[in-house]
């Protein structure tokens, strides 16, 4: 009996381990990438947050991460809702769907003026969030544009 309970301790010692470093290694802030491109979630696995609404994207090159000059993209689950705000409320547990990026660099999600428009070039890329305090970053992985 004294072997089985030593067992039996042995294997939840085991699981608390597992569980915690798979809680520690989950991000406070997770960026899924959905189906199809441009789409992405915003998912908050940790205390509530204020995220600045504008998305950063960056390309791969030559193995690094350079930003690219995407402008017109938010955090914002719809257009037309009028001005977007510097900063949106992520609260714990909340998931986030922002309208897709279109892959372009002033026109990138809802329509607006644009004088000089057009798709970023086929290559590797990322979406970048930060706290609204600018002390926190938060990376997708990568997907491609073709």
């Amino acid at each position: 009996m004294d072997r089985l309970q030593r067992a039996a301790i042995g294997a939840a010692v085991c699981a608390g381990v597992i569980l915690a470093l798979a809680a520690a290694t989950r991000p406070e802030i997770e960026i899924q990438l959905g189906g199809k491109f441009g789409e992405f979630r915003v998912i908050n696995h940790g205390k509530s947050i204020q995220l600045n609404s504008a998305v950063k994207v960056q390309q791969k090159v030559g193995g690094e991460w350079q930003d690219t000059p995407v402008s017109n993209f938010y955090l914002i689950p719809s257009c037309g809702k009028g001005p977007v705000p510097d900063c949106v409320s992520l609260l714990s547990g909340a998931t986030l769907q922002p309208v897709p990026w279109r892959g372009n660099y002033c026109f990138a999600q809802c329509i607006v003026p644009c004088n000089l428009d057009g798709p970023v070039p086929s290559g590797t890329y990322r979406y970048v969030l930060t706290s609204c305090d600018r002390k926190r970053k938060f990376v997708s992985a990568s997907f491609e544009r073709k």
